[in-house]
């Protein structure tokens, strides 16, 4: 059975979609994005993805749509389709112009776009990976959530290249983040990660852990580090909407810790957990 897709007030299957070879997000990357996770048919942390869906549009100019609009556009897409784990996927675009032209010849209404697909849901705390340091070569405006993904792709690459599960980026020795991750770093019982600046994408599970961590009585550091402090780092792990908590136990050639999940990054995966299974319950 084909999946059910919504595009622009139509609720079609994927098969039949199709977008104007014109359209700005096609040719120029002219446009946003968001993914939510669902559990259980329930979506995860759904107002601040949307806050952060409105805050990425209002970035590059275009005028959103309330967000009554977009709650009930998840509810009807997860009734739709036949997941009772998944992602849902949201973008929207400036629209397709009547030609190619870097700046629009005409008023234009955004392109709308909303699929689902599957996830699979752990209850674990995921073995650790290896990550690989990498010069951050994206632009300046990492804490819009654009769909143009292409120095974030190379960067996927290069890592996977490298035997790395993901890449931990750096712009000058500071560091920001993952290609499609956040960092958080342990130190002496206290939590750390970068700022929430243009230089990286604030992820919503970033957000959340930092709440987890607080309520937890961890103490929690937003600042800058350097890549040199790797080296002095009792534990590091990565979040993402779709693989949670992911502890890291290789950086490069480095050793994190003893390699495996440590104590405080085990205690906050836990507390992930419990906060999915109180929304399957609700």
């Amino acid at each position: 059975m084909a999946d059910i897709i919504y595009l622009n007030g139509d609720w079609i299957t994927s098969e039949d979609a199709k977008v104007s070879v014109f359209d700005r997000g096609f040719l120029f990357a002219d446009g946003v994005y968001e993914v939510i996770p669902v559990y259980q048919r329930r979506p995860f942390l759904l107002e601040l993805h949307i806050q952060r869906l409105q805050r990425s549009a209002e970035a590059i100019g275009i005028t959103f749509i309330e967000a009554n609009y977009w709650y009930q556009l998840v509810d009807e897409l997860i009734d739709r389709n036949n997941y009772d784990n998944g992602l849902v996927y949201i973008q929207l675009t400036f629209g397709a112009d009547s030609q190619r032209s870097h700046l629009p010849t005409q008023p234009l209404s955004p392109t709308i776009y909303a699929s689902m697909s599957s996830l699979h849901v752990h209850w674990d705390t995921p073995i650790p990976v290896k990550v690989a340091v990498l010069e951050d070569i994206r632009w300046q405006r990492c804490d819009i959530k654009s769909i143009s993904l292409l120095g974030n792709i190379m960067l996927k690459r290069e890592a996977a290249k490298l035997g790395a599960f993901e890449p931990l980026l750096h712009r000058h020795g500071r560091i920001t983040e993952g290609a499609s991750c956040n960092y958080f770093m342990v130190k002496n019982g206290h939590l750390y990660t970068p700022p929430a600046d243009h230089l990286i994408l604030a992820g919503i599970t970033r957000t959340w852990v930092i709440q987890l961590a607080k309520s937890l009585a961890i103490e929690v550091h937003e600042e800058p580090m350097n890549v040199n402090e790797l080296q002095h780092v009792d534990e590091v792990f990565l979040t993402s909407s779709s693989r949670e908590v992911q502890p890291v136990g290789q950086i490069d050639d480095i050793i994190v810790g003893n390699g495996q999940c440590g104590a405080i990054t085990a205690q906050i995966a836990e507390a992930f957990h419990a906060s999915k299974r109180h929304l399957i319950q609700e």
